[in-house]
């Protein structure tokens, strides 16, 4: 902070202050005004001061005066000339912004209050109902109330028992976590407990108010994402969501879905997409997004796709090297030629939707939300977006399967006592427990059930494969050689 004087430039009676990222901001204590805007310049500063008195003559003119508890925010939209300004105004006893006339939440760029009991950031914007309870209306400003205060700190006007109130709230915000998988708390457990370590240590080392602005802004980044999490879910109201499995009215979108889609998808790929939405709708249930919780699914889906494709990559290998070395004829050639197609076509996919996915893309809840309303089908909900996510594992699957059966066709082939029919039978039998083993290794091993790369059952695969290679390519070396 720097003292108002002559040779900084500013005006009598006004502070600047530099955020804790570096933003700068005006302060004038006796007005109790803020503004962004560069009041170092003559006419900027007279027009912030005209539009100033300018408001707090029209609150007047209606019987009103400004709180001691309110502070003034003023910032030029565009040049003086202009005279556009925006405004609000701040009370640190409530918690909220707020303004000196009817606005309505479509103005503001805020989401709807549809009624007393119900609240939706997806459904069609309203005006502010005069009659409706002032417990809502709370609920719907005190997130802007936090973001301003994260965004001019400096000045310390400090919340009456917002840091303690805080600490309280992710002390049990830890305990709710741990105990209720479906919980609301928008921070997991290991979140909360370094978020009150980084409390403890700047209220107790921090014994100058020099530094309270930075307290401040950490208190109110805080605060921020637990307000918007309690108006999302009604905190307070006649019908709070109390679990992230539980609807606040008929919004579900996502749980569209088509019988004939869902048999033909999960027959074809092998049932992969039905885990994968199953999981996908406990995730946008009430169409909320909570960042951490598809952080993870993002984090597995990820990781499965690696696997996938590096597992394709696998068989496309093993595959062209059986038909190269001719191991593979007539119908396991076939076969292994098959599989080198799913393997490719695995690969590709695998590295596409991993792109396409990429952490820098969906990094945050606004990014998340963005996505999903764009690939959410009105009719079928998520399950077109389950069954692209599913498409690489599907595809290693089928090209295991299918390598699997060209290896079996190709042992017995070599033994050439039994009929065609009898072959095909066999192989179909010799390839179906392998891709049995490879789904359930996955279920059991902890990863995504069904949708999991299922690492342990292609290992063992791989290598039972490998010692039959090894085996007919050992035959074929010595039939050659004599």
């Amino acid at each position: 902070m720097r003292s108002c004087n002559q040779q900084d430039g500013l005006p009598l009676g006004w502070y600047d202050y530099i955020h804790p990222e570096g933003a700068k901001y005006f302060y004038n204590p006796a007005l109790r005004l803020i503004t962004p805007s560069d009041i170092l310049k003559q006419d900027i500063w007279e027009f912030i001061v005209e539009a100033f008195r300018n408001m707090v003559e029209s609150i007047k003119e209606k019987g009103r005066e400004l709180p001691l508890s309110t502070e003034v925010y003023l910032e030029l939209q565009s040049d003086a000339s202009h005279g556009e300004c925006r405004y609000y105004l701040i009370d640190h006893n409530t918690r909220v912004v707020y303004w000196a006339e009817d606005i309505s939440t479509e103005k503001l760029g805020l989401e709807a209050v549809a009624s007393p009991e119900h609240m939706s950031a997806l459904m069609p914007f309203y005006y502010l109902i005069p009659n409706s309870s002032s417990r809502i209306i709370e609920s719907l400003l005190t997130p802007e109330y936090w973001l301003h205060v994260e965004h001019f700190p400096m000045h310390n006007i400090y919340p009456l028992g917002a840091e303690e109130e805080l600490m309280a709230v992710l002390g049990h915000d830890i305990v709710d976590d741990k105990t209720a998988p479906t919980s609301t708390t928008p921070y997991s457990a290991e979140e909360c407990k370094q978020f009150l370590r980084a409390l403890e240590v700047m209220k107790h080392n921090m014994n100058s108010t020099q530094h309270d602005g930075y307290r401040l802004c950490t208190v109110a980044r805080l605060w921020l994402m637990i307000a918007r999490t309690r108006h999302v879910n009604a905190y307070g109201l006649k019908a709070p969501r109390l679990d992230r499995l539980q609807s606040l009215g008929p919004t579900d979108i996502g749980e569209g879905s088509s019988r004939v889609l869902e048999a033909l998808s999960n027959t074809v790929l092998l049932g992969t997409p039905r885990a994968t939405l199953k999981r996908l709708r406990v995730l946008w249930h009430g169409r909320i997004v909570y960042q951490r919780h598809w952080q993870a699914f993002f984090y597995d889906i990820r990781r499965e796709w690696i696997q996938s494709g590096v597992l394709s990559l696998g068989i496309w290998i093993a595959s062209v090297g059986a038909i190269r070395l001719t191991i593979a004829q007539g119908a396991s050639r076939d076969l292994a030629t098959a599989s080198c197609g799913f393997s490719v076509t695995g690969t590709l996919l695998s590295s596409a939707l991993y792109k396409l996915h990429s952490e820098d893309q969906l990094s945050g809840a606004y990014a998340i939300t963005e996505y999903l309303i764009r690939v959410e089908s009105y009719e079928y909900g998520l399950q077109p977006l389950s069954i692209m996510l599913s498409l690489p594992y599907a595809f290693s699957l089928w090209a295991i399967f299918t390598f699997a059966i060209a290896m079996a066709l190709a042992v017995l082939e070599e033994m050439g006592n039994l009929s065609p029919g009898a072959v095909v039978v066999a192989a179909f039998c010799g390839g179906f427990p392998l891709l049995l083993l490879t789904n359930a290794t996955a279920f059991f091993s902890g990863q995504l059930g069904p949708i999991g790369a299922g690492v342990e059952g292609f290992v063992w695969i791989g290598r039972c494969l490998a010692r039959v290679l090894r085996q007919l390519l050992a035959r074929r070396i010595g039939q050659d050689r004599f």
